[in-house]
């Protein structure tokens, strides 16, 4: 599971952001926020767990989770929290391979660019009719 520090890493590094005190700019919190998720002292609230999954492209309960995993002081909701965030993750993953075969199968050809999907017989129509003339 990501850590708070993995995200911060991450949006960093997104936002080509020289300092810990740009990713506060960025986030709309004070330095000193950002020092305390550096240091583990403290986790994102839900807000700026929210602003963190807009930045990165993330979905917001990924990250939220996340978050509430390190807040939590049990092993029960630390449990909790992380089934979620493996649900998220995991949901995210199929949704990512699922666009990945879609495209990977989409057809590529002239034909296709035309619109005629049909690539498998040079892209040539046959008609069956089991129609008979009574004349």
């Amino acid at each position: 599971m990501k850590t708070t520090i993995d995200y911060l890493d991450e949006l960093r590094v997104k936002l080509q952001l020289p300092s810990d005190y740009a990713v506060a700019k960025a986030l709309g919190c004070t330095r000193a926020s950002v020092s305390r998720y550096r240091n583990g002292v403290g986790s994102f609230d839900d807000a700026t767990a929210i602003k963190v999954a807009e930045l990165l492209g993330l979905e917001p309960l990924e990250i939220i989770a996340a978050a509430n995993f390190e807040r939590s002081k049990d092993e029960h909701s630390q449990n909790v929290w992380a089934s979620i965030w493996g649900k998220v993750a995991g949901a995210i993953a199929l949704n990512l391979i699922a666009c990945a075969v879609g495209v990977s199968v989409a057809p590529t050809s002239k034909a296709a660019e035309s619109g005629n999907a049909n690539t498998g017989n040079g892209g040539s129509l046959y008609i069956m009719s089991n129609h008979t003339s009574t004349d």
